[in-house]
Parts: structure tokens; sequence; C-alpha cells
């Protein structure tokens, strides 16, 4: 209830402000937020598997996070 309530005074002050939000446009900027999020996770675990000799783990983790960092960079 609490979060609907905070969502319809964000839409009311961005509309005052002349900025017209779009569900599409902020679902797609939280979206990749979350997925940049997800990539820094993943190089932090790459690098603490490195060093346990789990390569093949770390390299798979890491080539992960490029190729969703050049979709997203794409974009």
């Amino acid at each position: 209830m609490n979060n609907s309530l905070n969502y319809v005074k964000q839409i009311k002050n961005a509309k005052r402000g002349g900025y017209t939000p779009t569900a599409a446009k902020d679902i797609n900027k939280h979206k990749i937020q979350k997925a940049l999020k997800l990539i820094e996770q993943w190089r932090v675990l790459a690098n603490e598997l490195k060093p346990q000799l789990q390569l093949d783990t770390a390299f798979t983790l890491e080539e992960c996070a490029q190729d969703l960092d050049r979709i997203l960079r794409s974009k």
C-alpha cells in the first residue's frame, strides 16, 4: 500500500516537473540497473574463484558478464 502511494506521488511530481513518465521507460531503467548490479556480482565472484583454481567457472562468469555488458551498452 505504501509503495503504491509513493509511486503515485512520484508520478505526480514528475508531471509537475515536465517529465512524462512511461511505465516501459521506468521498468526498463530498473531492469538495466539490476542487470548492472548482477554483472558486478558475477565479476566479484569470478575474482574470488580464481585463487581457488576454479578457473573454468570464473572464466564462464566473466564471459557472461562481458556478454551482458555488451548487450546493455548496445541499447
